[in-house]
Order: structure tokens, then C-alpha cells, then sequence
């Protein structure tokens, strides 16, 4: 029951996370500043609710990490639920603000809590169960966010908000209190498993982040420059990101029978020669397409087997690991991409991407470097 409960919760938090972006254009109008300004609503979620997940992580491995799983989507529903009333622009970059907050303690808490409850032999796999709640959020947000607007209005929104009230109500009844015997707080605690293995699987995460997010941001661009039409472009950017999902659900259940360390490599080597035909292939070839779903399957695979890893390494400390891995990865990741645009733009889409292609090879180095955490228990 609990891990259905949290992969109901990761959908629900990020179902309201993705009502900003697409709603920007509204939210613009409603309170009469620039594009621009707007824009910097969806910066300021982002980066509390990404950058600030290992901080949220000590929070969420000192206090009871059940209480901030539930807490985190109630702040994430209040912030996207609520956006059809705020009076002005600060007002909402504040809450907004605050919402990040909240997905950064669910993040941190829902991954350690499924990290602490599985069972060791099935823990890949609960790991990715609980990944595809959010990317089936993720992905609805944006269709309901604007189906509802566009019939109702900005405040039709807040009908919404107890999607995350229910889950919540439940995770709070059913699951035991989430407490440690052994109760790190301080930003030495951080620093102490921000090294080693941990170091070495937040790098590898983080590096073939840029480049999963630089293929996947650039293909709008670069297929607008071929003169391929917008349906193609849609067509492309759903199979991309619909078998980056399966990848990831695959990965961690994998990992179960094979060895973490084992798809954690593994699907790196293939994954290098498949990015390198993406820029061969044209993408006017219906083998693109078979070509495009293998790669973003193997591209984003290691993400919950990352997760994983880090939380067996860092038993005492999942929250803070998770946080490493999962927010701060793609936050970091961000980050670098508001250099990697520009030069793009510059120097062209080919040619940049063959080159971030390289940050694959020691992606592929420090992955090969990892070790399993201890002798466990495969699934039968």
C-alpha cells in the first residue's frame, strides 16, 4: 500500500508542478508585466524545488519523513491550485517559492521512504514505481492545467487541490512514523556523503543529464532549421520522453536481477553509439524515430538505479542522498544548460551536441567506478 501511496503523491506533485509553465501567457496578462518578469515565477519554483533538495533531505532524515512526504504536495497543490487568486506578481513568486519548497521535501522524504520500506531484493523496482507517478504527473500537468483554464478560468485551478489532500490523509493513516535511531542535522553531515561513491554517482547523473537535456530541448530548433513541420516535432518530443519513462521504470527493476552496478554501466555503453547515430541519422528517416525511443529508454535508464545505489551506500542518510540525486542533479544540470544555449545558438546544433556528446565518456569512466554498496538479496 505505501509505495502505491507515494507514487500517488509523486503524481500529484508534480501533476501541480507542470501547471506553471504552460499558463505563463495567462499569467502574463492577469497581472500586466512582462514575459520576462513572468518567467522568473517558474525560475524561482525550480530552483527551491530542485537546488534545495539536500538541504530538505537533512530536514527529511532529522524529523519524520512521512509527515514531509505528505506535506510537501499539499504546498505544491496550494501553489499551483491557487494561481488564479494571487493579487500580484510578488505574491505569487512568493507561494510559488514556498510550492518548490514543498516538492523539494517530497522528493527527498517519498524517495527515502520507499528506500527504507522496500524490500532490499525489490527496491530497483519500487524505485522506478515510484519515478513513473512522476513523470505521469509530470506529463498530464500541462493538458489539465489548460483544458481547465480554458474553460473556466486561472481560479477553476483550485477545484484540483484535493487530489493531494487524499493521498496525503492516507500516507499519514496507514504508514508507520518514519524515524531514525541515528539523526544527522548539520551541513557536515552533507559534506560527509557528498564524497566517495555518492560523489561519483551524482556526477555521472548530472552529466548525462546535459545531455539528455540539451538533445531534448534543442530538437524543437533543430528540426524547425530542416523544415520538418510541428507535428513531427511533437511526435518526436513524446516518443522521447514517453521511452525515457519506460527506460527509467526498466532500469530500476533491472537492476533487481542484473546488479545496479551492472545496468548502471551498462546501459551507458549502449548508450553512447545510439546518441552518436541520433546525429547521423536523418531525422527525416523513419528509423529516427526507433532510433530517437532506444536512446532516451537507455539515456535515462540509471536514474533510479543512481537513487538506489546512493541510498544503499548511505543507509542513515537516504533523504539527503536523494535529494543529491534527484533534484540537485537536474537543478545543476539546469543550470549548466543556460550556458550550453548560447553556444548552440553560436555555433550550431550538430556540431555542439557531438561535442556534449563527449561528457558521455566520463559519464561511462566514473560509472565504472562505482561499487555495490554490499551483498544483496536479488529478486527471484
Amino acid at each position: 500500500m505505501l509505495p502505491f501511496l507515494l507514487s500517488w503523491l509523486h503524481a500529484t506533485n508534480d501533476l501541480f508542478g507542470a501547471f506553471l509553465t504552460p499558463l505563463l501567457p495567462k499569467l502574463q496578462a492577469a497581472f500586466g508585466v512582462s514575459y520576462g518578469a513572468v518567467s522568473l515565477l517558474v525560475a524561482l519554483q525550480s530552483l527551491t524545488g530542485s537546488l534545495l533538495q539536500p538541504l530538505a533531505g537533512l530536514v527529511a532524515d532529522r524529523y519524520d519523513r512521512r509527515v514531509l512526504a505528505a506535506l510537501g504536495p499539499l504546498l505544491m497543490a496550494l501553489g499551483g491550485g491557487l494561481l488564479g487568486f494571487f493579487p500580484n506578481l510578488w505574491v505569487a513568486g512568493v507561494v510559488l517559492a514556498l510550492s518548490g519548497l514543498g516538492s523539494a521535501l517530497f522528493h527527498s522524504a517519498g524517495a527515502a521512504l520507499v528506500g527504507q520500506y522496500a524490500d532490499p531484493a525489490r527496491r530497483g523496482f519500487w524505485m522506478s514505481f515510484f519515478g513513473t507517478g512522476g513523470y505521469i504527473g509530470l506529463s498530464l500537468g500541462p493538458i489539465v492545467s489548460l483544458t481547465a483554464v480554458n474553460q473556466g478560468g486561472l481560479q477553476t485551478l483550485a477545484w484540483f487541490i484535493p487530489l493531494a489532500l487524499i493521498p496525503a490523509f492516507l500516507l499519514l493513516r496507514q504508514a508507520p512514523p518514519a524515524r531514525l535511531q541515528t539523526r544527522p542535522s548539520s551541513f557536515r553531515d552533507l559534506a560527509r556523503v557528498f564524497r566517495g561513491h555518492v560523489a561519483r554517482l551524482w556526477a555521472v547523473s548530472t552529466l548525462r543529464s546535459i545531455v539528455f537535456m540539451s538533445f531534448s530541448t534543442t530538437i524543437p530548433f533543430w528540426f524547425h532549421q530542416r523544415g520538418i513541420s510541428d507535428a513531427q516535432v511533437a511526435l518526436t518530443l513524446s516518443v522521447y520522453s514517453i521511452s525515457a519513462t519506460v527506460g527509467a521504470f526498466l532500469g530500476g527493476t533491472l537492476s533487481d536481477r542484473l546488479g545496479r552496478r551492472n545496468v548502471l554501466v551498462g546501459t551507458m555503453i549502449f548508450a553512447i553509439p545510439l546518441y552518436v547515430a541520433l546525429l547521423l541519422v536523418p531525422p527525416e528517416n523513419w528509423f529516427y524515430v526507433l532510433l530517437l525511443a532506444a536512446t532516451g529508454a537507455l539515456m535515462n535508464a540509471g536514474v533510479p538505479v543512481a537513487v538506489t545505489m546512493a541510498q544503499e551506500h548511505e543507509p542513515s542518510q537516504m533523504a539527503t542522498v536523494s535529494g543529491l540525486l534527484m533534484g540537485f542533479t537536474w537543478g545543476f544540470a539546469g543550470l549548466l544548460y543556460g550556458v550550453v544555449g548560447p553556444i548552440i545558438e553560436r555555433y550550431g546544433v550538430l556540431e555542439s551536441l557531438s561535442v556534449l556528446g563527449l561528457l558521455l565518456v566520463p559519464a561511462l569512466t566514473l560509472s565504472l567506478a562505482v561499487r555495490e554498496a554490499q551483498p544483496r538479496p536479488r529478486a527471484a
